[in-house]
């Protein structure tokens, strides 16, 4: 008797496993975004892997988050160079609370947007880098909110915020720079 019960269970619970492997319908990338203005045609997100007709599909990568950036060497040495780095807190420099960075089109080049914020405090600082790794440019957006506003205060808002813009982007970079901490 024990051992029909327990042959159920098992068979109940690998029909369980076996449903939950069937097919499954990607999530949504984000979109990315161009130096024009204007959406480009999504990318996905970074470590996803994408297939071409009926080419076999490869395994994905791992996502890529702030804290795998800083691990490498092209990202950090070229982080350590921009102007102003030094002065952004201690969060920054080991990753923070962070998304997975996403894959956009900027003047026609694929460039990594990485997100991350200051861990259990994130509505009072975050920041947010464009990293060019063919080009070693990296650009960058640190937003410090006032810690007296009140908690009503629209996170999404940033004329409550001191933005420190670092790497001098250009008027595109800045407006996705700007886009990844208040457009959600």
């Amino acid at each position: 008797m024990k051992f029909s019960v327990l042959a159920c269970a098992l068979t109940a619970t690998l029909a369980c496993a076996a449903c939950s492997q069937g097919p499954q319908t990607p999530a949504e990338p984000a979109p990315s975004a161009s130096s024009s203005g204007t959406p480009a045609t999504p990318a996905p997100p970074a470590g996803t892997a994408t297939t071409a007709g009926n080419a076999a599909p490869t395994v994905a990568a791992p996502p890529v988050y702030l804290f795998d950036l800083l691990q490498r060497p092209d990202f950090k040495q070229t982080l350590d160079a921009l102007q102003g780095v030094q002065a952004l807190p201690a969060w920054v420099r080991t990753g923070g609370t962070a998304t997975p960075a996403q894959t956009v089109q900027v003047d026609g080049k694929a460039m990594l947007l990485a997100t991350a914020c200051k861990p259990h405090d994130c509505p009072t600082e975050r920041v947010a880098f464009l990293y060019d790794a063919q080009g070693h440019a990296i650009w960058g957006l640190f937003a410090q909110r006032p810690e007296n506003l009140a908690p009503a205060v629209d996170p999404d808002d940033s004329s409550q915020d001191q933005l420190t813009w670092l790497g001098k982007p250009d008027q595109p970079r800045r407006q996705l720079l700007h886009d990844a901490l208040y457009m959600r």
